[in-house]
């Protein structure tokens, strides 16, 4: 089987999944009941599995995968966009998508930090507040998803470097959009270096956040500073570690190839192809955030079905008393 062959599969089976899995996830937290208190939850899990959505749908339709090849950082996509005329907006909505999976994870924490510690705010308020600082954080990263778009000098370099690497045929078109750490005067002297500065800023403002927010949360939990009966009390110790495992699953899942990343980066090496490693890693992480959300969904899910067996047991017994 040839190699760009093997990448579409392997890819397009990996993105369905995550749509799957973050629809399934999305159908069941707003078909079940539950609890008032995490409502503004609700809408935080949402946002995340519409963001993976979207993400999947798009790779499956472009099948984008990574390339590092003589200093050149290169969006390949392999899949069926011959007739669309906005191939270039697929590259900068993926990749803005990309950032968007560690951008939304403070939105989440500092909801569960306002409903504990400020709990006069109102819904509103609070989602206001939370969603908010995410914004500020993609409103700064966003400008920069179109570093990878080239100018029309420096297109047949890319595309002649992806057909060596990649094994595509003279007779095949190449899609591809790449950027150096030098600066080309045939790419408009754009360099990707500004583009690694901005994200290491919204990772570090992301987690930052998620960090900070996550340690007060914690202690208030422990305090008696915050009241809560045991029932409310359980569901935030469960949002809080849902928080924790799905903030740190772009940090675990990612964290290997963006060191292969960054080290390629100052060893000015390639790692032809395998850079998909970085891609799987990437695409994978919305199935991993689905996982986490959909155990804590069905944890809810089972402790308000408890509780409204009890309450129609206690009923019945009245009745027969």
């Amino acid at each position: 089987m040839r190699w760009v062959t093997l990448c579409r599969i392997f890819f397009f089976a990996e993105s369905s999944i995550a749509a799957i899995i973050n629809l399934y996830v999305l159908i069941a937290v707003w078909r079940r009941r539950i609890d008032a208190n995490a409502a503004t939850y609700r809408i935080a899990i949402t946002v995340v599995c519409v963001s993976a959505i979207v993400q999947s749908l798009l790779q499956c339709l472009t099948i984008s995968i990574h390339q590092i090849h003589d200093n050149v950082y290169t969006f390949v996509q392999l899949g069926a966009v011959g007739w669309m005329r906005l191939r270039e907006l697929c590259v900068e909505a993926t990749q803005f998508l990309i950032f968007l999976m560690w951008e939304w994870i403070p939105a989440a924490c500092i909801l569960q930090y306002l409903a504990l510690c400020y709990p006069h705010f109102s819904a509103i308020r609070r989602l206001f507040v939370a969603y908010s600082y995410c914004l500020l954080i993609i409103c700064v990263s966003a400008p920069f998803a179109s570093t990878f778009i080239n100018e029309k000098t420096w297109t047949p370099f890319v595309h002649d470097s992806v057909r060596r690497v990649q094994g595509i045929e003279n007779s095949e078109p190449v899609y591809a959009y790449g950027a150096t750490t030098n600066i080309v005067p045939d790419n408009d002297n754009r360099t990707i270096i500004r583009f690694v500065f901005i994200a290491i800023l919204s990772y570090i403002w992301s987690y930052g956040a998620f960090v900070v927010t996550t340690i007060l949360i914690y202690r208030a939990l422990k305090t008696d500073g915050v009241r809560l009966t045991a029932k409310t009390l359980s569901m935030q110790r469960r949002f809080l570690k849902m928080q924790i495992l799905q903030g740190f699953v772009p940090l675990l899942v990612c964290g290997f190839p963006v060191v292969l990343f960054i080290a390629n980066i100052v060893a000015s090496t390639s790692m032809d192809r395998l850079t998909v490693i970085m891609t799987a890693s990437i695409f994978g992480v919305p199935i991993v955030q689905a996982l986490v959300s959909l155990t804590f969904v069905h944890g809810m899910k089972k402790k308000s079905e408890s509780e409204h067996s009890s309450s129609t047991e206690r009923r019945r017994s009245s009745r027969i008393a």
